[in-house]
């Protein structure tokens, strides 16, 4: 089980090659900072049917994950430049490959058919965890064929990699 910290979420590989997009928060409360369910940057949102970002599962409890690709947080908690904004943007990294090292994971979760994170390789999923005291929408490891999207592969595990998980978002997972 990993802890959320001031810095969560954390390219190790070029950026230029990426897409990194702004949209708007279908919950306009969680881009407040001293909100319980204020989102944390690494966590996954959805875009919904009105083209806004959402939490990618319901934060009610564990284990819940989304039906549908999701895309991580790129920026930190409460800055103004949100804050001041209207529609609450929030930037997603949308389009091209990378590798990041995130603290929004639990290791050892098994979520609808999937397997706790063990190997170099495994296949990841997002669910709905509960990190510390915080219910956020992270990693968790998955198998072939359970059912739910993949959203990135292991590159380093925590035990190596100073209990941050180290994975890759390719176009091709």
């Amino acid at each position: 089980m990993s802890t959320i910290q001031r810095v969560n979420f954390e390219p190790v590989s070029d950026l230029l090659k990426t897409q990194v997009r702004d949209f708007a928060l279908a919950d306009k409360t969680i881009a407040d900072p001293l909100n319980a369910t204020a989102f944390v940057d690494g966590e996954y949102f959805i875009i919904n049917s009105s083209y806004q970002a959402a939490r990618a599962a319901s934060v009610a409890g564990n284990g819940n994950f989304p039906t549908q690709t999701s895309y991580p947080v790129f920026m930190e908690r409460g800055r103004s430049d949100v804050l001041a904004s209207a529609a609450r943007k929030i930037a997603l990294i949308f389009l091209g490959d990378w590798e990041a090292d995130t603290r929004i994971f639990d290791a050892t979760a098994v979520v609808s058919g999937g397997a706790a994170i063990t190997f170099v390789g495994q296949p990841l999923k997002v669910a709905s965890l509960t990190i510390g005291s915080k219910i956020v929408c992270g990693l968790v490891g998955a198998v072939a064929g359970d059912g739910e999207p993949i959203v990135g592969r292991v590159t380093r595990l925590p035990a190596n990699n100073g209990g941050k998980l180290r994975y890759v978002r390719a176009s091709t997972i």
